[in-house]
């Protein structure tokens, strides 16, 4: 956190650690231009929820449901508003940002709770919005990348609408400290290892949800049926070889799988297009994964769900300062 110029996070008192990373990224000046913004509620049992549409253009669009990162604790929808903004811009989708409850004043399965919610609010209410409901995403930044991940598995288990793509950006999948790059990249990066264990200890009530897949994808034993993916990883994050292991196991499931691996580039990165020129050009790759899904809907996600497709196809696809890993 320090490279963005704020106080560690777990330096702070909750509040006001949220306050810090919110002056560090809300937006200053003029936002990116966009066709509309508008906020909404979701109804929930616990009380509404804040959700913020980011439609490109008029007409009925396909449309994302976008979980913002900050280790279930921190950042809301102001904090990743410009992040919002150039991915509904650049892939034509409406996108909608979901302000999930966050810990520790509300602790796991609080956040996949709400998401799960919110995916079935627009399943249901696409008409109300301008959404087409047999075309919905999902879409996940850090922590956020982890609730998206553990979503499609709970829909999947459930035996429910899966979602028509996710795109997943830098994911925490596994316990910590099971991978290499978690003692390589412990220290000196926008990500460390002193951050995600304060996350883990404001996020889970018992040791025993460090043993939930619906915390950590990676624990599923079967990642079968789950919808085509996009997932970016980076170099310099303690979270890499966890991620790389993720996009692996969904290969080797029958996923079809696009791994892109920022070689240049720290976890955070889709937040730092202002001060990083090559963060941009993946926040267009994201989109352009998104916008290039369009034609599949949820209805053949979940036809492939009946039968196992016989290989995964992994995207070999390049762009500066990325690498496309065959996981």
């Amino acid at each position: 956190m320090r490279a963005m110029g704020t106080p560690q996070p777990y330096d702070l008192p909750i509040a006001k650690a949220r306050e810090s990373m919110r002056a560090a990224l809300v937006t200053k000046g003029e936002p990116i231009a966009i066709h509309s913004v508008r906020n909404i509620s979701l109804p929930t049992p616990h009380g509404p929820l804040a959700m913020r549409l980011f439609r490109p253009a008029e007409g009925i669009l396909p449309v994302a449901l976008f979980l913002h990162g900050g280790g279930w604790v921190l950042n809301d929808l102001d904090t990743h508003d410009r992040l919002c903004r150039r991915i509904a811009r650049r892939s034509g989708w409406l996108l909608v940002a979901l302000d999930y409850r966050r810990a520790p004043e509300h602790r796991h399965p609080a956040a996949l709770e709400d998401a799960q919610l919110a995916y079935r609010w627009l399943l249901d209410n696409g008409e109300r919005i301008g959404a087409d409901s047999t075309r919905v995403a999902l879409v996940g930044e850090s922590s956020g990348a982890s609730t998206a991940a553990c979503l499609a598995l709970l829909l999947r288990d459930m035996g429910v609408s899966m979602p028509a793509y996710q795109a997943l950006a830098y994911p925490m999948t596994d316990i910590f400290g099971r991978w290499p790059s978690c003692q390589e990249r412990a220290s000196g990066y926008t990500l460390d290892e002193t951050f995600i264990k304060w996350s883990l200890r404001n996020c889970i009530s018992t040791e025993r949800d460090m043993d939930d897949p619906y915390l950590l994808a990676l624990l599923a034993p079967d990642l079968s049926g789950l919808p085509p993916t996009l997932l970016m990883t980076a170099e310099f994050d303690p979270l890499r070889d966890e991620g790389i292991a993720y996009a692996r196991k969904l290969k080797a499931a029958g996923v079809s799988v696009e791994h892109l691996h920022a070689e240049d580039q720290m976890h955070g990165f889709l937040l730092l297009d202002r001060a990083v020129a090559k963060a941009g050009a993946l926040i267009d790759r994201l989109a352009d994964s998104l916008d290039a899904s369009g034609s599949a809907t949820v209805a053949d996600v979940n036809s492939a769900q009946v039968s196992t497709a016989s290989s995964a196809q992994v995207s070999t696809a390049t762009a500066p300062g990325i690498s496309s890993m065959s996981p």
